[in-house]
């Protein structure tokens, strides 16, 4: 009879630091969050201490090693971790891929790889990265990483062994291709799901599957630092809170890796649910390709017949509308960020070798490569043949787009240009991850100012937003959850508010009276772009939901179209009285939206799908001013 599970936080029938002798003993650390000379990183040298006392056969590392995934924090956690006398296998968490200045390099050089397969006698382990990449999101299993771990699973060598699967985000909402991840680990019988992310040690249900979760190295559950030990036998799994210099004590969870009453009492996620485009007859994807990796990029429509996008596995490829052939593809290592930007004839990137690249639109042949020395990740603009782009941590770039010729580069920031920038007849506007906004002449490339928001937290700049410019001002918002409107000649600070819970999303009316912005929590807003103080013209409940989906805010006379991480369009009426539309496009983050003279939106989403939906033409509305 196979044992049956039990979670409890005091006295269990099985005795404390008891290890049978045939049973497997894991260390799992996660979420440990180092940066050099921290207390994390003293917390983490007592637990690796801790760790080769109590002797364990391996230790597995599920993600959130460190603050901001700089390559100074994933450094000083390695050389930690490599003190440990018994092998130990790690995978990124988000904290590794939403903020690197190596974007997601670092981790591969430091570890080999964002993923690992290892076996014993009677185990398969497998880890994989769950993102999300480079921008806020839910978390992602990269298209490429399904398959690979497809494959890794039909190996007959792997047929007998108990499979168990390690991540970093829980096998749930929150990772939002975790129903494909779950349907691929149930086909192969997969018996048990480490993460990490949520801080705390807690048995989880993933249809099926039992998941547990690891504590924080700090974690509010526990008085102390520590990490968490398993140990697996044949057909069980007990879990420890351990804490150096203390006993192990009694397990927090004990549970059968077999009996279906294991978990059957805890909840399960609602699987993605498309219901809402039955309610939009008039809505109709009239294209779709989807690509074998995933898309981090947006679209570039170079003409009516020709799309070009890059995907997660560093190919950039030019697309035939008509009938989705692919008539000339390039590849470069690492996955592309940079969204190409063209001038109808060559077609400009950078990738995260640190080069921006100009390829012929026509054939996809390389014309010119500017060398900048970190990865490219930032979507440029192009304007009387000048390509305007943010040239990674190195410096901001004016560049000839026919020939690659560089104009002039400003090299006074400190940190990553990853948002589009903004042009003005005299000035470009960008914001960068070292907590500025900056304000450059447009022939010279002289800086005009540069604007804070007078907090020293990095993660609050204005790095990864598109910002308007209307009736003579800047407008952005940014993590710190402020809107802020800026003079643009001056760059004096006009107001600023935290009225709206804003982050990342935004947009404005063709005229540049209304700045629009997409909020966290359900709804839509536009602002007066010429009050000389923050005025709201309205405010719609798109039921949205809690979004923080960078994707920049489309607009039309008519009409207002928002995106979120989960693959939704919601478009409401000009004038904010009512909403037109909605498409759930898919499950993931939609990148990018580019609206044609068609009335039709073009789109890329992570989980590697290329749309582009017609939609209703609606008579022009007149708008709140």
């Amino acid at each position: 009879m196979r044992v049956l599970f039990f979670v409890f936080f005091f006295a269990v029938i099985f005795p404390a630091c008891n290890f049978s002798s045939g049973s497997l003993r894991i260390a799992h650390l996660t979420d440990i969050h180092v940066s050099p000379g921290s207390e994390a990183e003293a917390n983490l040298i007592k637990a690796i201490d801790d760790i080769n006392a109590v002797e364990p056969d391996f230790v597995v590392v599920t993600g959130d090693l460190t603050n901001t995934g700089s390559n100074a924090e994933l450094m000083a956690a390695k050389k930690v971790l490599d003190r440990l006398n018994v092998p130990y296998y790690a995978i990124p968490g988000n904290h590794e891929t939403n903020w690197s200045e190596s974007a997601g390099l670092k981790f591969n050089e430091l570890w080999g790889n964002d993923r690992f397969i290892f076996t014993t006698d009677d185990f398969l382990f497998v880890g994989f990265n769950t993102g999300p990449y480079m921008k806020m999101g839910d978390g992602h299993v990269k298209q490429e990483d399904l398959k690979w771990l497809m494959r890794v699973l039909n190996n007959l060598e792997n047929k007998d062994k108990t499979l168990v699967s390690m991540a970093h985000y829980p096998l749930a909402e929150g990772l939002d291709n975790w129903n494909h991840v779950v349907d691929l680990l149930k086909e192969h019988d997969c018996r048990l799901a480490l993460c990490g992310h949520g801080h705390r040690i807690k048995l989880l249900n993933f249809e099926g599957i039992p998941g547990v979760m690891g504590r924080s190295l700090s974690s509010p559950q526990f008085d102390a630092p520590g990490y968490t030990l398993l140990e697996l036998r044949n057909d069980s799994a007990l879990i420890y809170n351990k804490q150096p210099s203390e006993d192990v004590g009694d397990p927090i969870i004990s549970l059968s890796l077999f009996s279906p009453d294991t978990i059957k009492t805890l909840p399960i996620s609602s699987r993605p649910n498309y219901s809402v485009n039955s309610q939009y007859p008039g809505v109709e994807a009239v294209f779709e390709l989807r690509d074998t990796a995933s898309i981090f990029t947006g679209p570039c429509l170079v003409n009516d017949s020709l799309l070009v996008y890059g995907n997660s596995l560093g190919y950039v490829k030019g697309v035939r509308t008509s009938d989705k052939s692919i008539l000339w593809e390039r590849r470069y290592e690492g996955a592309l960020f940079s969204t190409p930007v063209t001038n109808k004839k060559v077609v400009a990137f950078g990738n995260v070798q640190g080069e921006i690249i100009g390829l012929d639109a026509k054939n996809g042949r390389e014309v010119w490569k500017v060398n900048v020395g970190t990865p490219v990740l930032a979507e440029g603009i192009v304007e009387d043949n000048a390509l305007y782009i943010g040239g990674g941590q190195t410096a901001f770039y004016k560049i000839d787009i026919s020939d690659g010729r560089v104009i002039w580069k400003f090299d006074e920031i400190d940190g990553l240009v990853q948002g589009k920038p903004v042009l003005a007849e005299d000035e470009v506007v960008f914001g960068v991850w070292d907590r500025h906004l900056y304000c450059l002449n447009r022939q010279s490339g002289a800086l005009r100012w540069i604007w804070n928001n007078g907090n020293a937290v990095q993660l609050f700049s204005p790095g990864n937003v598109k910002p308007v410019i209307a009736n003579g001002k800047v407008f952005i918002v940014a993590p710190d959850r402020f809107m802020t409107a800026i003079e643009l000649k001056t760059g004096k600070e006009v107001w600023r508010t935290k009225k709206h819970q804003v982050r990342e999303s935004m947009g404005s009316s063709l005229d540049g009276k209304q700045v629009y912005a997409k909020l966290m929590n359900d709804s839509i807003i536009s602002m007066s772009s010429r009050a000389s103080i923050p005025k709201t013209l309205w405010t719609i409940d798109a039921g949205i939901e809690y979004d923080h989906n960078p994707c920049p805010v489309v607009a039309k006379d008519s009409w207002v179209a928002a995106a979120t991480k989960n693959g939704l369009v919601t478009v409401v009426s000009s004038n904010g009285e009512k909403v037109l539309w909605k498409f759930k496009a898919g499950n993931s983050s939609i990148n990018k939206m580019v609206s044609d003279d068609q009335n039709t939106l073009w789109m890329t989403l992570m989980e590697g799908k290329i749309m582009r939906l017609k939609h209703p033409m609606y008579k022009s509305i007149e708008t709140v001013h």
